[in-house]
């Protein structure tokens, strides 16, 4: 009955990532937990930038959003601005159509709920005004948004106001992209003469007037000595950037204040009044010598810096991924994470709440597809810093959490998804005293994705074990395309034989047509017994799961082994597509393992060893988004063709991002750069030409990518130590 008594707000946006996103919600809860009320946030690691980018992971973390008409809220607010798809934002708001509480938007026009708006044409105003009065400048250019969106409209019009009311022209100014890339560009355009360099830019958000001034400095043109620059946000980045920029802060507090208000209007017929927040932050950027700033901002964002790297320490030392991946039981998996909770900082209470599902097995898979919650929740793990555990207890999905375990006095709670791929498994809720600790990292993410990944493995465990007690015959072969399954592979698998183990997913394969006579499965198991040798065992694991053991030679590692094996199998898929003019090539991820057969496996060890390769790679970084599969595929049709050109902008250009940040994924991906590793896979193939060939040094360099001879004999020399000659004399005389 507590719980029924409780007044609960709903907030729905994406990833939290950003001091900005934190803000947002520091606004909400000053207006509403005053009141009394609970703020719970649903959010997640997604906010992709098209819905092209979907994928089953990017699904799968959004099944937190169909929580929400589960749950009993009093009123809920939809943070549909802060989603970078449209198309997503639309999809949510269109569930929510028909929500029996009421609901506010933030900067979000829509034909069904009421939408909040802050005008930030004054803030821009004040600080262009700044601009011209204080510091003189009549030549100010404005870089704003995207052309069309409301922000970059609103914060442009601003400008034009002040530069109208002193007297000033008001045709310099462009659109932008509220990121690095304008930004960049404008510098060059300035520095290059192709553009007039003004005495002042404001620029309409932080990153890009921080990226101007990294580039102007590139080019010895100094800020604010030789123009003045300004931003507008007020995240952390503008404080800890050299000069420190000033900008607007205040706005995203506003909003999520304003928002706040708005619905508690709705809620109980009152009219109160919005506030303003947004204020100037006075940096050295514009030309202030004294910074009209305290130090408080600083202190705060290096006492999250040490207490952050503090709990990296503790997250190295826990090996946290392999304590939960190898449990082996739920009861097990429920004491470790208990015991390994500490490894996420700043929360007040952790709740693991599961669906029921290792109560409802059936024989088929059916369970494997679920994707909604039930109308019943299995509270798993309840643990508080400041009192006992609670215990384990099954609860109405509708109530959230159960009554009896949630403090009385008012809690922000952050409500994210347990997951695989597009399977829900429940959710964890975390509870905070102040909105500003609450980040959806990397280290969050991480310990999150390994309780899924835990859960899905007992998952397995258990459904293996049900269908073992119920089926008494078990075929050695998928009926669908013939090849082996993971019984079949067992018994085929040779005593003391050491495989290299490869498992294909296959992700999708594009036809011009959309029609293919056979499924896309079928292609690819028809495709892999072609190119399967005598001795290679192929197999199939599900409808998208496929798998290699390759009898692994003496004095060759796994990676090499399966790397010639996937090159091998890329050539062949290349050759089957100049076949069939109407099919593309087929989106396969690739995991590689080694098995060794002292004792044959069974069935179910087999299975399991699959799924920890699936799950390995399945929660990539927030940095790394989709692009995973692109990376990995480039690698590879690079070891094939290290001959042609390799040009980092061309490839970030087919990847549809800048090169900057293709740098940045490529290195965190592969652990090394892009150069490096370009190098390193020309000088490898190099090595085995020279030790396997007598082609002369020219030719070698020709297929190593090196027009010029010198360029690759010193590249060579640098990798391995050795010119070519002595290589080639020292490999010819060991054999």
């Amino acid at each position: 009955m507590e719980n029924e008594s409780r007044k609960r707000i709903g907030v729905i946006m994406p990833a939290i990532i950003e001091t900005l996103d934190a803000l947002y919600l520091d606004g909400i809860c000053h207006q509403v937990c005053t009141q009394g009320y609970d703020v719970i946030v649903f959010t997640c690691s997604s906010n992709m930038r098209s819905e092209s980018a979907q994928n089953a992971y990017t699904l799968g973390e959004e099944s937190i959003y169909r929580l929400v008409p589960k749950v009993r809220l009093d009123g809920l607010i939809f943070a549909g601005g802060k989603f970078h798809d449209p198309a997503t934002a639309h999809r949510i708001l269109n569930k929510l159509n028909g929500i029996s509480c009421p609901c506010v938007c933030t900067d979000f026009e829509n034909e069904i709920f009421p939408s909040v708006r802050i005008s930030q044409v004054d803030s821009i105003q004040k600080v262009t005004e700044h601009l011209i009065f204080d510091h003189g400048f009549k030549e100010i250019f404005c870089l704003t948004g995207p052309q069309g969106n409301p922000d970059a409209e609103e914060r442009l019009a601003g400008w034009r106001i002040a530069m109208e009311r002193a007297g000033l022209p008001i045709s310099q100014y462009c659109y932008g992209d509220f990121w690095r890339e304008k930004a960049t560009k404008l510098a060059d355009d300035f520095a290059l003469g192709h553009a007039p360099m003004p005495e002042a830019v404001v620029c309409t958000n932080d990153i890009m007037a921080i990226s101007l001034c990294k580039q102007l400095s590139r080019y010895g043109i100094r800020v604010p000595e030789d123009i003045a620059v300004t931003g507008f946000d007020g995240g952390q980045n503008a404080i800890l950037t050299t000069p420190t920029l000033t900008t607007v802060d205040g706005k995203e507090f506003e909003l999520g204040s304003n928002a706040g208000l708005a619905l508690l209007n709705l809620l109980d017929g009152q009219k109160r009044p919005y506030i303003q927040a947004q204020s100037i932050l006075f940096g050295k950027s514009c030309g202030c010598h004294q910074e009209r700033r305290t130090g408080k901002y600083l202190e705060k964002f290096y006492e999250k810096f040490l207490l952050t790297s503090e709990y990296c320490e503790i997250r190295m030392m826990s090996d946290y991924i392999n304590k939960m991946a190898s449990a082996e039981s739920l009861a097990q998996l429920s004491t470790r994470i208990d015991e390994l909770a500490d490894v996420i900082p700043y929360w007040n209470d952790l709740y693991v709440c599961i669906q029921p599902l290792f109560d409802q097995m059936k024989e088929t898979n059916d369970a494997l597809s679920l994707t909604d919650f039930t109308e019943k929740m299995w509270l798993f793990v309840s643990k508080h810093r400041y009192r006992s555990s609670d215990n384990a207890m099954k609860f109405d999905t509708v109530n959230f959490l159960p009554p009896d375990v949630i403090d009385k006095n008012p809690l922000l709670m952050i409500a994210t998804p347990l997951h695989n791929a597009d399977m829900s498994f429940g959710y964890i809720v975390t509870s905070y005293s102040d909105p500003k600790q609450y980040a959806f990292d990397d280290l969050y993410v991480s310990w999150r994705d390994s309780i899924s990944n835990a859960l899905s493995v007992q998952y397995i465990k258990a459904q293996n074990r049900f269908l073992n007690q119920r089926l008494e015959i078990f075929s050695e072969r998928d009926s669908m395309t013939g090849m082996l399954n993971l019984k079949g592979l067992s018994k085929n698998m040779i005593f003391k034989q050491k495989y290299a183990f490869i498992v294909l997913e296959l992700k999708w394969i594009q036809t011009l047509s959309n029609q293919i006579s056979i499924t896309p499965d079928l292609f690819l198991a028809n495709v892999l017994r072609m190119n399967c040798t005598e001795s290679e065992i192929c197999f199939r694991y599900n409808k998208n799961v496929f798998g290699v053991l390759i009898p692994l030679p003496e004095k060759m590692d796994v990676e090499r082994c399966c790397e010639e094996w996937t090159m091998r199998f890329d050539a062949f898929i290349d050759l089957v597509n100049q076949r069939e003019k109407k099919l593309e090539k087929p989106i396969i991820r690739f995991y590689y393992d080694q098995l060794e057969t002292d004792t044959i496996p069974e069935q179910e060890a087999l299975e399991i060893r699959i799924q920890t390769q699936l799950h390995h790679d399945i929660s990539p970084s927030v940095v790394k988004g989709n692009y995973v599969q692109q990376l990995e595929e480039l690698r590879r049709r690079i070891i094939r063709k290290p001959s042609e050109e390799w040009i980092q902008e061309t490839i970030a250009g087919t990847m549809g991002i800048s090169e900057s940040y293709f740098r940045r994924i490529y290195k965190q991906h592969f652990r090394v750069s892009f150069h490096a590793d370009l190098i390193h896979i020309r000088m490898s193939h190099a090595m085995k030409l020279l030790k396997q060939t007598d082609m002369n040094i020219k030719v070698i360099a020709e297929q190593c990518g090196y027009a010029n001879i010198y360029h690759f004999m010193t590249a060579f020399k640098k990798e391995t130590g050795l010119t070519t000659t002595e290589f080639r004399n020292v490999k010819r005389g060991s054999k």
